[in-house]
């Protein structure tokens, strides 16, 4: 293909498809990394937090930040959220 000047980013769908992969690693990444921030300051959080963080893909830029700043789970959320809507 690269001879012919094709390849998978001439298509559309595959260009969205790609690009959909990468953003939902890094989103998954974000989460790991905010779960694992959280642990290491010792902050308790519930066993589902996981499963609600996947639902707010456009705060996952945050989470990590938010992680370092909170004094709980409760307060994690809280400036999550209240970012999420400016």
């Amino acid at each position: 293909g690269a001879a012919e000047g094709t390849g998978p980013d001439r298509d559309p769908y595959v260009r969205r498809l790609r690009r959909d992969s990468r953003a939902a690693g890094r989103a998954e990444a974000q989460r790991a990394s905010a779960l694992q921030v959280l642990e290491s300051r010792g902050v308790a959080v519930s066993a589902s937090l996981s499963d609600r963080l996947a639902v707010l893909p456009e705060a996952a830029d945050r989470l990590v930040a938010a992680a370092l700043e909170c004094r709980d789970e409760a307060d994690f959320l809280r400036r999550v959220s209240v970012r999420r809507r400016r």
